[in-house]
């Protein structure tokens, strides 16, 4: 029996700025603040939000790649939306996105199958005297890294650094190694192999991105502080800007337009984890791996989208590091899906066939309206599962296309969509055999 449920951690990092608001002004060094968490005052992107851009990016990119029968814009938010003309557009509750991410219209409503954690600060880039070193605390490390030994623990006056950085560090007239970060001075307490760590699973099943990358992208450049001065050094070491509305009559800045907003500066590295729930959970044929396939999709135009605030002004891009669905693995499940989708088409053919003779030979009028409910509630199961596959083999006809004027096609991707292609013809020949 396949599981019903499967967790994948992210790491990410920021190419620009980050900026996720709070939605109004606050009294403080900045007029727009971002959002933090109030356990830790650490700030952080909510999974609100990440769920939101990724759905909105996932039906873009569908939409890019050809699939145009019935998604619409209303699959983008899950609700009822205004189409181009003004008019009101339901979410179809058929494709990809309204599976993966929920959707409500006036026949039904479903709940999504991704379940978004909050992006947390995993390292924070920091400038000292030896240059930008990236910061974290022993209370983050312990939760989230298996560091080959004991927990780590520092006190609030001493830091522990990577052996990366060992020789860099400069010297107190006590000769102790110290560091500023930005407007504290702390003492080195140890050296750590930085080079071994790796994520931590929550559970075995768990799939964890692979630390090594960001560790290079960062150079070992780490340095763990205690939990307690942490956050206060990420507060006081965030990006602050300051922007002015400007007067289109006479170009000077308008008067009481300026204002003054925080974000998270770039380089600063996230962690969070989606759980994404098994289809098969709900009657549903598709596979778990269309719908980590579906959001994997949008996390692609994270680096050219962005998330949060401020996008037109240079804000918001981050990279989600590579941990992606296998693209052969998430046609093959397609495949198999479509398979399934021919063979309910089959079932139920020659279940409403089967009926329609019945209802021929039936001479009691009550039994031969039951049968006539029963037939006509086959055929709505039938129409619902033909719009189905209609969708799904368009939108595999055109990436096809799309993938064979590209030069460095995949032949073995190629030979899938043939096999669904085919799938195809091979249903419509027996349904009009039945």
């Amino acid at each position: 029996m396949s599981e019903p449920f499967k967790t994948k951690k992210y790491l990410a990092i920021a190419n620009e700025p980050v900026f996720v608001g709070t939605g109004g002004y606050r009294i403080g060094r900045v007029d727009n603040t971002i959002v933090r968490d109030p356990a830790t005052n650490l700030p952080k992107i909510p999974g609100s939000t990440i769920s939101g851009n990724a759905r909105y990016y996932s039906w873009l990119a569908y939409k890019s790649e050809g699939m145009n029968k019935e998604m619409n814009i209303a699959c983008s938010k899950g609700k009822t939306t205004k189409d181009e003309n003004g008019k009101d557009q339901e979410a179809c509750g058929i494709c990809q996105v309204c599976l993966t991410y929920g959707f409500i219209n006036s026949k039904e409503a479903h709940s999504g199958l991704a379940y978004f954690s909050d992006a947390r600060i995993l390292f924070f880039p920091v400038s000292t005297m030896i240059g930008t070193v990236w910061l974290t605390s022993d209370e983050i490390v312990n939760e989230f890294i298996n560091t080959g030994s004991e927990p780590i623990t520092t006190g609030n006056d001493k830091f522990l650094y990577s052996q990366s950085i060992r020789n860099s560090l400069p010297q107190s007239n006590e000769n102790k190694k110290i560091l500023n970060f930005g407007w504290i001075m702390l003492e080195a307490k140890d050296s750590i192999n930085s080079e071994n760590w790796k994520l931590k699973k929550d559970a075995d099943t768990d799939e964890i991105v692979n630390l090594i990358e960001i560790l290079n992208r960062i150079e070992n450049r780490i340095c763990v502080v205690s939990k307690d001065v942490f956050h206060h050094i990420v507060n006081s070491n965030l990006e602050t800007r300051t922007s002015v509305s400007i007067n289109p009559i006479t170009g000077a800045a308008e008067s009481g337009a300026l204002f003054t907003y925080e974000a998270l500066p770039r380089g600063t590295v996230f962690i969070f984890d989606v759980t994404y729930e098994n289809p098969a959970n709900y009657m549903k044929d598709e596979s778990m791996e269309i719908v980590i396939g579906t959001v994997e999709k949008g996390f692609n135009l994270f680096s050219s989208l962005g998330i949060g605030g401020m996008g037109t002004r240079g804000f918001g891009k981050i990279e989600i590091i590579d941990n992606r669905l296998d693209e052969k693995k998430y046609w093959e499940k397609l495949k198999d899906f479509i398979g399934k989708l021919n063979n309910n088409l089959n079932e139920l053919e020659t279940k409403i066939s089967k009926l329609k003779q019945e209802i021929e030979n039936e001479q009691d009028k009550n039994k031969k309206k039951e049968l006539t409910k029963e037939k006509d509630k086959l055929e709505k199961e039938k129409q619902a599962f033909e719009q189905k596959k209609s969708l799904w083999m368009e939108y595999v006809g055109k990436v096809k296309t799309q993938k064979e004027v590209c030069v460095n096609n995949e032949n073995d991707i190629l030979n899938i969509f043939e096999e669904i292609l085919l799938l195809n013809g091979e249903a419509n020949n027996e349904q009009n055999q039945s």
